[in-house]
């Protein structure tokens, strides 16, 4: 997908003085998601400055988010090391890891891009072919490699001072596609270099393989002998890595510790790829971790102009939206680019909603690490003139934020639904959906410490857009208890505290409307 990063990085030399990490008494203790249970983060945690790190750090300390994952480009090879004879500049990572660390934040994901001008094959700031070290420079790439990971391992030995826990989640690369376009072949190789430097570094280290691009290959109800036709018959903008390169990754399970992913289309597309994923697995007799370490919003549309239904090179329409509805699609990207408030309203609900279902669903099928998008908008592709090209992934973030002073100027419906998520999420046990509900209803159970909560919602299997009457349906769920409390997602702008409401049970079953707006449910045991 077309997904342009956040604001280029400013000079960092006017803001040193304020990059000293938190004083030990304003650290906030550590959000731990437990022992095989997902790790819920967002991303791409903007490094500008310090005053701006720091800023957003306190501020998504309050949702309760363990995880957090950087702006990539900002500590590529190239950019943490300009020559060969030059030492590894470290600040800006440090930035990242000591400012999140110090407000609670456990699991931080380390994007090691191997890109670099001096480096790499064929890489330049307007073009790359290929990132792969040249054979002159692989000892150099290694000890990048390997410094990394000993900075922030924790074993007291070269570490990061003030580092708190070691940062465990390390991916080789940003995406297997146009980010990482050289032969697959050559990206092995890398990727060797990479994963043995890693280990060498931090035993307890985990290193995945550049995140595969599936999307908009929709693997919905395929038979998996059918998967390679799908793959050749779908249309895709980057061609880069096809199904076969995506094998040849999964042939090589020595050089990675979890398989990574993009979910850059719906929620749904989540229970695809990992019956895909499983079905690899199965083949080659082993088991791996699954790691979503980048998604989307649903975009209904990306790769290309989203404004208009009308010339050539138009964007591609990704699940649930169809090719039927692409000139309502184009009408509604219009309010958007042209910051009409009710189509904006709209979309932040929208995403809002998103957030809760995609980490719902990647919690019950046993994703071990999600980051969720966006910390806030993505610059420029809310712009007029880029055309609506990322869909309504420009419009994930959940905050407004100068990029200047670091003050919050708007939290917006994500950010307070990622709160709710993780009041859910953060001591949960598992995850189960619930059978018997109407077909189109999403019924979750899941069990915490403090007893069980539902989350449910409608599917609506379509694209809804601002026009568009919500679906509902009324369906009888079972919750053992007096009375449920029903608290639904904040969706609207300037909502700051949930919904909630209580309706009491008969006989144990409660009957209520879903709608694709998730709803918690809580059991009400009175004494």
């Amino acid at each position: 997908m077309v997904r342009p990063r956040p604001r280029s990085l400013l000079a960092l030399g006017a803001f040193l003085p304020l990059a000293a990490s938190a004083p030990l008494g304003a650290q906030r203790p550590g959000r731990f998601a437990g022992p095989e249970r997902l790790v819920v983060g967002l991303e791409y945690a903007v490094l500008d400055n310090a005053r701006l790190v720091r800023s957003m750090a306190a501020t998504f300390a309050e949702t309760g988010l363990p995880g957090m994952k950087h702006y990539v480009e900002a500590v590529s090879w190239g950019e943490m090391q300009k020559g060969p004879d030059r030492p590894i500049d470290f600040r800006t990572m440090d930035l990242f890891v000591r400012e999140y660390q110090a407000q609670g934040f456990t699991e931080l994901t380390l994007s090691l891009k191997p890109h670099s001008p001096w480096g790499s094959r064929d890489v330049s700031r307007l073009r790359s072919t290929n990132a792969s070290p040249k054979p002159e420079y692989r000892e150099h790439f290694r000890a990048w490699v390997h410094d990394v990971v000993e900075r922030y391992d924790g074993d007291g030995q070269r570490d990061m001072p003030g580092l708190r826990w070691p940062v465990r989640f390390v991916e080789i690369g940003n995406e297997f596609s146009s980010y990482e376009p050289e032969p697959v072949e050559e990206y092995l190789e890398t990727l060797a270099i990479a994963y043995q430097a890693a280990h060498a570094a931090f035993a307890d280290v985990r290193v995945g393989h550049a995140a595969f691009l599936i999307t908009p290959v929709d693997l919905a109800h395929r038979d998996p002998d059918g998967y390679a036709q799908v793959w050749e018959e779908t249309r895709r903008v980057d061609t880069h890595h096809g199904l076969d390169d995506l094998r040849a990754v999964l042939d090589r399970p020595d050089l990675f510790d979890f398989v990574n992913l993009h979910n850059l289309g719906s929620p749904y597309e989540i229970e695809h790829m990992m019956r895909w994923v499983h079905y690899e697995m199965d083949l080659r007799g082993w088991v791996k971790p699954v790691v979503i370490s980048d998604t989307t919003p649903t975009s209904y549309i990306a790769w290309g102009p989203a404004t208009t239904c009308e010339g050539p090179n138009l964007g591609l329409i990704t699940s649930p939206a169809t090719e039927a509805d692409r000139c309502r699609i184009a009408a509604f990207f219009r309010r958007l680019v042209d910051r009409d408030p009710e189509a904006l309203a709209w979309a932040r609900g929208f995403v809002a909603a998103d957030h809760v279902q995609r980490a719902i669903i990647a919690a019950e099928q046993g994703v071990r690490l999600i980051n969720l998008a966006f910390v806030d908008d993505l610059g420029f592709a809310t712009f007029k003139a880029f055309q609506a090209g990322a869909g309504l992934a420009a419009w994930g973030g959940a905050l407004r934020i100068s990029h200047f002073t670091g003050r919050v100027q708007e939290r917006y419906p994500a950010y307070y639904a990622l709160g709710q998520l993780m009041a859910v999420l953060g001591d949960y046990r598992s995850v189960e959906r619930v059978d018997g509900a109407a077909a189109a209803a999403r019924v979750y159970r899941v069990d915490g410490e403090a007893g069980p909560v539902w989350v449910a919602w409608l599917e609506p299997g379509r694209a809804l857009l601002p026009e568009d009457d919500a679906p509902s349906e009324v369906v009888r769920l079972q919750i053992d208890a007096p009375e449920v409390q029903i608290e639904a997602t904040i969706t609207r702008l300037g909502q700051s505290e949930p919904q909630i409401s209580t309706k009491a049970t008969q006989g144990g079953w409660i009957e209520m409307v879903l709608t694709p707006t998730p709803v918690f449910l809580r059991p009400v045991n009175r004494e």
